[in-house]
């Protein structure tokens, strides 16, 4: 029996459940990833696999397992992020339903729970595929590396939302590539539907805000009182809305990736006023702005663009003041699809199938991001994504969920795709030039 053989003997739907649905139960919300962090290391160590912590910042860690190899052979890492994409607890999000709380529970071949699809799910299928090569007693000539790092999910530090409960967008990746830990490839099973992602989106995030003063809102009797008018940055900023919409649909209309419609402008928040003060006028007013960019683009032209909106407005308007800042960068990647690491997940994946995947490219962010911009080819490839009702993503009144029979098949590719990348030589896998690298 051979060694893969011996490996998808150890996978199947029993397995996988009990991991991805104690993955599931143990909540890691932005900022307290730390127990599932410790979940993963005695899991990691009690399969074989040599385990490492590190620290991010206080009680936050990234988790690694380890096989390592006899030497030689090209390196290959599945990472995945151990942060949801909410805690379940916030306002608006924890009267949606179950699927949106850290909790699991079954209903035939589905798992349920915070995390399941973004993606515990995923992250799963890749644990139980490294682990079974590990009992199956695998030696390759390179290094095989399940990570799990903290602080992916698209999070900013803004107005009142300090600390680490709010800082995310790839904090952990940046820090395992500048603290010493890499490979010669990686594999991120983010919830693609098993398409195979080359290239990751990003965004701009503004904080635009208007002021105004504290005047009265109510009336006064007599003659002998003029009252100022007071001065609303609420209003202010209704005012300026539509504006910014007509350059979003501008941008939009102007945006292209491979051919396709590509980035996104949408209002996130808005606040303003202090809703402790009834009798005062709002004395500012925050607008929280996202624009979507593809690999190719510059950030600063979307800045320069955005900022230019507000000076047409104050131009027709003296007292319309707006106030941009830059809040975050999530910056985007792109790898070639020539890259070996494409190519060996797509023939493992036609392997396991029977079918080869759609080779494309997905808007949103992800580690691939710091991960190439390091030098390091990085592609997202995940078995969630499918949902109960149909298409992909996840439903609002549903909540996130996956199909246990799609993790199975992707640990399956997992490992097929670690025996092919990990039995190659380091130039085959990782070419002289460093793939990625942003065009301008």
């Amino acid at each position: 029996m051979s060694v893969v053989e011996e490996a998808l003997g150890h996978i199947d739907a029993a397995g996988i459940t009990t991991l991805v649905r104690e993955m599931i139960d143990i909540p890691s919300p932005m900022g307290g990833e730390a127990a599932l962090a410790r979940y993963l290391e005695g899991r990691f160590r009690a399969a074989g696999l040599m385990t490492r912590l590190q620290e991010v910042e206080p009680d936050r860690f990234n988790v690694y397992g380890l096989l390592e190899g006899t030497g030689g052979g090209a390196n290959l890492m599945y990472c995945g992020h151990l942060d949801t994409t909410y805690g379940g607890d916030e306002e608006g999000i924890c009267d949606l339903g179950p699927g949106y709380q850290p909790k699991s529970w079954t209903d035939g071949d589905w798992v349920y729970g915070l995390g399941s699809y973004n993606m515990k799910g995923g992250h799963a299928s890749a644990i139980l595929a490294v682990e079974a090569l590990s009992r199956a007693k695998a030696r390759f000539p390179g290094d095989l590396l399940i990570a799990g790092v903290v602080g992916e999910t698209c999070h900013a530090n803004v107005a009142r939302y300090q600390g680490s409960r709010y800082r995310g967008c790839g904090i952990g990746a940046r820090f395992m590539v500048a603290n010493g830990i890499g490979a010669d490839a990686v594999v991120i099973p983010e919830p693609t539907s098993n398409r195979i992602s080359t290239a990751s989106g990003g965004y701009v995030y503004f904080e635009l805000q208007t002021r105004g003063n504290p005047g009265a809102t109510y009336k006064r009797g007599g003659m002998s009182l003029q009252l100022k008018p007071g001065e609303d940055a609420i209003e202010k900023m209704l005012q300026a809305i539509p504006a910014i919409k007509a350059w979003g649909e501008g941008y939009l209309a102007r945006t292209r990736y491979n051919g396709e419609p590509a980035g996104n402008v949408n209002i996130i928040s808005i606040e303003g006023g202090h809703p402790f003060r009834p009798s005062k006028l709002p004395s500012f007013c925050r607008l929280y702005l996202e624009v979507g960019m593809m690999p190719g683009q510059d950030y600063g032209d979307i800045v320069e663009g955005v900022r230019e909106c507000t000076r047409l407005l104050q131009r027709e308007r003296s007292d319309l003041q707006i106030e941009v800042k830059v809040v975050q960068v999530a910056h985007t990647a792109e790898v070639p699809a020539s890259e070996y690491v494409v190519r060996a997940v797509l023939k493992a994946h036609e392997t396991v199938w029977g079918k080869a995947p759609e080779v494309t490219w997905d808007g949103w962010y992800a580690d691939t991001a710091p991960l190439t911009r390091a030098g390091i080819p990085a592609i997202c490839y995940g078995p969630q994504g499918r949902m109960r009702g149909g298409g992909s993503g996840y439903y609002p009144k549903e909540g996130e969920h996956i199909h246990i029979g799609d993790l199975t098949s992707g640990a399956r590719v997992f490992v097929q795709a670690a025996n092919d990348i990990c039995n190659q030589e380091r130039g085959v896998v990782r070419t002289k030039e460093a793939s990625g690298t942003i065009i301008r």
